[in-house]
């Protein structure tokens, strides 16, 4: 029989509950690591690796940040930029300035990311508080763009000494995201000095593995990227340059009391299997052709690892030169998209879209409910940062749900392939970037004293 309802009481009447005091971590101190040398900090397909050998320790990664320090300087004469330039990083720059991010435990890949300027874009945006570009988001260079322009001056004509009666009128090409980002740089002495921290969670799926892991060899590879993507200017300022003169990782070691260092010492004694699950996430490109059907084969990797969010996102010429923004998307006049799993259709209805009659709110349920499913975010704690406007003009990136698979699809190979209509030609220099979210299972295995790394 089923029980419709049950008693309870209320909270405030347990008196006798007891008093909870957890005493079982004596500290957790952070550790700063440099790589072997900073040379390779500015010298485009370079690689900058940190290493931090934990051979007797307990770190805990999903807390660890990577800080960067540097100044942005004229690329002709490495001059500081006048007040009045107007140039400054672009949203999420730090990660702009990498073509690819690596992490090993000791000899095993644990994740890698491509692109990951767009990957981490669009997880941000998609993720992200809608007061965060206001708040706390400035620490790692996050504050979003409200404009496609390079302009930060919010008001038309001078209003130093306005005149009786004046009346102040914003100006139409005025960018909040990039005026906060210009006046961040361009406060400090010297101008254009900055220093960022990345939270490893901005960027790895891995960081969603909240315990702590002992004895393994932890391993951070940057590949450096031309400047390029990481700046943007407005037209008549000349280009700029990134100098990064210090970058390191700061990670966590967590210290016990005896009780609980005994029982984990223990424990790995045991020569035990320790399973280490996150949801991974990779970046696939390709350049899109000029035409109005685009079908793109998508690769992910096999065996354990199933596909869960498909997220694409759209560029048309924002790699090219500094008056690009890469920190910015395309809808590109899109009428119809969807992914297929083995030839099952996510969603498996027709999504009838078109931006120019404000037909793509579906579009925006799809983005908006990602931060609710993934998170557990309810929209009424935190909303998103990207209003349906800007969904439109800057962000409109598109999320595809594909955890409801078929016992079918849960098995063998898996062939995955997005499919897309536009009303108009897809415009020349239109690259697509696909984030995807999979599920991804490593275990740690103890020979009674050290540690290593499998796949499952």
């Amino acid at each position: 029989m089923t029980t419709l309802s049950l008693e309870t009481h209320n909270a405030m009447l347990d008196i006798a509950e007891p008093y909870l005091n957890d005493e079982s971590i004596k500290s957790m101190q952070f550790f700063e690591y440099p790589p072997q040398t900073q040379a390779n900090n500015n010298t485009p397909s370079h690689s900058i690796r940190i290493e931090i050998n934990s051979d007797a320790i307990y770190t805990l990664p999903s807390k660890s940040y990577i800080s960067i320090e540097g100044q942005i300087r004229r690329a002709g004469n490495n001059a500081a930029y006048d007040a009045a330039d107007e140039i400054t990083l672009i949203n999420n720059a730090m990660m702009y300035l990498f073509d690819e991010i690596n992490y090993k435990l000791n000899t095993t890949t644990i994740e890698q990311i491509s692109n990951p300027g767009q990957t981490t874009s669009m997880i941000g945006y998609l993720s992200q508080p809608d007061d965060f570009s206001t708040s706390a988001g400035l620490k790692y260079c996050w504050s979003k763009d409200t404009n496609t322009t390079a302009n930060s001056t919010k008001y038309v004509g001078s209003v130093a000494a306005p005149a009786a009666g004046y009346i102040p009128t914003e100006h139409p090409n005025f960018n909040q995201g990039f005026a906060t980002r210009k006046g961040f740089l361009f406060s400090s002495n010297p101008r254009g000095s900055f220093t960022f921290i990345i939270p490893l969670s901005h960027i790895f799926g891995f960081a969603e593995y909240k315990k702590v892991i002992y004895g393994v060899k932890h391993t951070l590879t940057l590949s450096r990227a031309a400047d390029t993507q990481a700046l943007y200017r407005a037209a008549g300022v000349v280009d700029g340059k990134v100098d990064i003169t210090n970058i390191s990782w700061h990670m966590p070691q967590v210290e016990m009391n005896t009780e609980n260092l005994v029982n984990l010492m223990q424990y790995i004694e045991q020569k035990v299997t320790i399973p280490i699950a996150f949801s991974a996430r990779s970046c696939e490109t390709t350049e899109v052709s000029e035409n109005q059907n685009f079908n793109w084969r998508i690769s992910v990797t096999g065996g354990a690892e199933k596909p869960r969010w498909i997220i694409i996102g759209f560029q048309t010429d924002k790699r090219n030169t500094q008056e690009q923004n890469p920190a910015l998307f395309d809808h590109c006049n899109l009428t119809s998209a969807h992914v297929e799993l083995n030839s099952r259709s996510y969603p498996s209805t027709v999504l009838d879209i078109d931006f120019d009659k404000n037909k793509y709110t579906k579009l925006y349920d799809m983005f908006d409910d990602f931060k609710k499913e993934y998170y557990g975010i309810d929209s009424l704690v935190g909303g998103t940062q990207v209003n349906v406007p800007a969904f439109k003009t800057l962000f409109p990136i598109l999320v595809f749900d594909v955890r409801k698979q078929n016992d079918e699809l849960k098995k063998g190979v898996m062939d995955i392939t997005a499919k897309f209509k536009f009303s108009r030609n897809i415009p020349a220099n239109t690259t697509a970037y696909a984030l995807i979210i999979s599920d991804r299972v490593f275990k740690m295995s103890s020979d009674g004293k050290n540690m290593s790394v499998i796949s499952m």
